[in-house]
């Protein structure tokens, strides 16, 4: 199935979470922000968030300045 990351389209299989996800293609996941059609999954819920075809994955990072 696909899914989109940041308006980039990536396969993935049936039933993959949203860690899987992230993980298998290399997305870098410290210091971000995660959100799946448009509502944030908190980190401890990404084991648990399962993906559908089409989804859209939207990464935020986080950015320290003044």
């Amino acid at each position: 199935m696909q899914v989109f990351i940041n308006d980039k389209a990536f396969e993935c299989g049936e039933s993959a979470t949203l860690r899987e996800t992230l993980e298998n293609n290399g997305i870098n996941t410290e210091h971000v922000a995660v959100a799946v059609d448009y509502t944030v999954i908190p980190r401890a819920e990404w084991d648990k968030t399962y993906l559908k075809d089409g989804s859209k994955i939207i990464i935020i990072k986080a950015v320290q300045g003044g």
